[in-house]
């Protein structure tokens, strides 16, 4: 059976959910607009995961659990 494809949103939600764990005193709002700041950086990891996905280099646990958690970690060294 094929996995399915993991959405933007799904992945985006991911990245904020690990962003988020480590900087629990911000506010959704704050978050949501550091996130918004950074989403061109996202979105490159997003793709970039898709087409290992798609080329079935990863399963969809990498894609939305490593691959989610690698940009959420580099967003908070960042912050």
């Amino acid at each position: 059976m094929q996995e399915k494809v993991p959405t933007y949103e799904e992945f985006y939600n991911e990245v904020k959910k690990g962003f988020w764990y480590y900087y629990d005193g911000l506010t959704e709002k704050e978050v949501d607009e550091y996130l918004k700041s950074e989403e061109k950086k996202i979105k490159r990891d997003y793709k970039s995961n898709l087409e290992e996905f798609t080329a079935g280099k990863i399963t969809w646990r990498v894609f939305l659990n490593g691959g989610a958690s690698a940009i959420a970690y580099c967003l908070q060294l960042m912050y």
